[in-house]
Parts: C-alpha cells; structure tokens; sequence
C-alpha cells in the first residue's frame, strides 16, 4: 500500500471541494511549489488514490427521490440478480451485502409513482428476487464523492 502524507491530504481536500482547481492556485494555497503539487497530483492519479470524474446532479434532471432498497434474494440467484440491476438506470449504488438482505441498492426518481412502478414492475421481475425492503431518505447529508480518509492515515511529514 502506498504511502501518503499531509501535502498529499491537503492536496486531495481542495481537490474534493473542487476538481477543477489548478495546481497553480492548489499551490499557492500551499505554498508548495506549482512543479510539487503537479507531481504528487500525477503520482496520486496513477497510484489510484484520486479519479477525476464529472458528478451529474440527479436533482438537475427532476430526481429528487432517493430511496435504499434491501433485496432478499432466492438461494443461488445472487449472479442473475446482480447482472439483472447493474444496469436499470435508476440505480446509483450496488452492493452484496449481509444480514437480512442479499444486496444493497440506492435509488433514484422523480416522484413516488416512478419508484412504485420500478419497484413493482422492474426490481420485483429479477430473477431471484424474493422481497425487497425500501427505505426513503429525505435528504443525503455526504456523498461517497466527498469522502477523505482520516488524518491518521497519511504520514506526518513529507518531502516537496
């Protein structure tokens, strides 16, 4: 594993507030050299610890309901059932999960008649599907985008 430290965490927390920060300005918010940040903003990338990517605004296209949805499945239909929802456009998160549910799943629509009908017609026609449980969410405080890992995860002093 890689080893990261408090150039590289400041690096990677104005650029989580925003990507398309220069390294110029990143520098002189860290009176790091421009040549410093370009490098470990580089070795970052190809290291894997920061993908640029565009974050589409679902509540610019009218989504403004998100549910999670816990799926009960029928023993042996996990690889169907997976390969069935990967791609339903609605879904914005996937996961294998454990407990009561087989997979965990985030969800998106505009009004609560479109998640009724993908409930009803689409999720419950999986093969496999047993039960679904959903559970809306009124308001999403953190993002998985905004996520930074805790300051005792990168090394106290580092080198431009």
């Amino acid at each position: 594993m890689a080893k990261y430290d408090h150039l590289d965490q400041d690096i990677l927390k104005l650029l989580n507030l925003n990507a398309r920060i220069s390294s110029a300005q990143i520098a002189r918010e860290l009176e790091e050299s421009a040549r410093t940040v370009q490098n470990r903003i580089q070795r970052l990338t190809e290291l894997g610890a920061v993908q640029f990517v565009g974050v589409v605004s679902p509540a610019s296209f009218g989504y403004s309901l998100a549910v999670d949805i816990f799926c009960e499945l029928e023993v042996g239909y996990q690889e169907q059932a997976l390969q069935a929802i990967q791609d339903m456009p609605n879904i914005t998160y996937v996961a294998i999960s454990t407990g009561d549910q087989d997979i965990s799943l985030q969800a998106i629509f505009k009004n609560g008649a479109d998640m009724n009908d993908f409930i009803t017609n689409k999720l419950h026609q999986v093969p496999g599907m047993r039960r679904t449980r959903t559970v809306l969410l009124p308001r999403i405080l953190k993002d998985n985008y905004q996520w930074m890992p805790p300051d005792d995860d990168f090394e106290h002093d580092h080198n431009g």
